[in-house]
């Protein structure tokens, strides 16, 4: 009967080898050697179904000592180009020439201060879209490091399901194993416990990185708004300063025909 439930046995995925699965022999010794090589064969390790090697750490995806890359380089001279244009207005306006009893008022070639507005115009939307992008980035690699961190810990569970219910089939199978599935339910375990914590790693670089990306955008943003109020400013008390001194003409200032 024991020989005939042996050859009988053959889970899916089961790890012995024919020499478990044969007719067992009736000594003792035999018996103990066969027993210790499929304790043996349940603990050994499994390989796992994702290489935690293949996946990617978001944390080095970012690093702000890191040189200039062409497209910084590109953000850089945008951001410039809009200062320049800024101080080409106000230089335009430092450097006119006053109107003739109306030192408040200039003159200025109107194409030319029409031109660099336009361009100011065109420059304003290139930064928000960039911004934009940079959002969307974030918000992208974020989600990503989220679904990779669901993958592993689902995998794990499922792993851990595997070897433990393959322990028991093991249990059953071997008379006098008892300890056999203490030991896989120990590595199901283990396999949870490193699957969470590599998970939990993973999560916490992407929310460093989402982080610093958003902070130094937040820094970008507010220069860039800071630097266009205080060119309006100027803009503004210029025109404030023009209207209240203005000189008014009377009878007296006209000359006699």
């Amino acid at each position: 009967m024991m020989g005939e439930e042996t050859n009988a046995y053959d889970p899916a995925g089961s790890q012995f080898d024919e020499d478990v699965t044969a007719e067992r022999p009736t000594d003792r010794t035999a018996q103990s050697g066969q027993k210790a090589q499929a304790t043996k064969r349940a603990t050994e390790p499994v390989e796992p179904l994702i290489s935690m090697s293949d996946l990617p750490d978001l944390r080095n995806t970012f690093n702000p000592n890191a040189p200039l890359t062409d497209s910084d380089n590109l953000s850089r001279d945008e951001f410039t180009t809009v200062y320049d244009i800024i101080d080409k207005l106000e230089s335009a306006l430092d450097e006119a020439k006053p109107i003739l009893f109306f030192p408040g008022n200039v003159r200025v070639d109107r194409d030319e201060f029409t031109e660099q507005l336009d361009q100011l115009k065109k420059m304003m939307p290139v930064q928000l879209e960039r911004a934009s992008a940079l959002m969307r980035e974030s918000e992208r690699r974020l989600e990503s490091a989220q679904t990779q961190a669901n993958a592993i810990v689902a995998s794990a569970q499922s792993r851990a399901a595997d070897t433990i219910r393959e322990a028991n089939e093991q249990a059953q199978f071997l008379a006098g194993q008892e300890n056999v599935t203490e030991l896989a339910r120990q590595k199901a375990r283990a396999i949870l416990d490193q699957a969470q914590a590599k998970a939990d790693h993973l999560t916490q670089g992407a929310d460093k990185y989402c982080t610093t990306v958003m902070e130094t955008l937040q820094q970008q943003l507010g220069k860039l708004g800071n630097d266009v109020q205080a060119g309006l400013n100027v803009l503004y008390d210029r025109q404030r300063e023009a209207s209240t001194h203005v000189p008014h003409l009377d009878a007296n200032d006209y000359t006699e025909s």
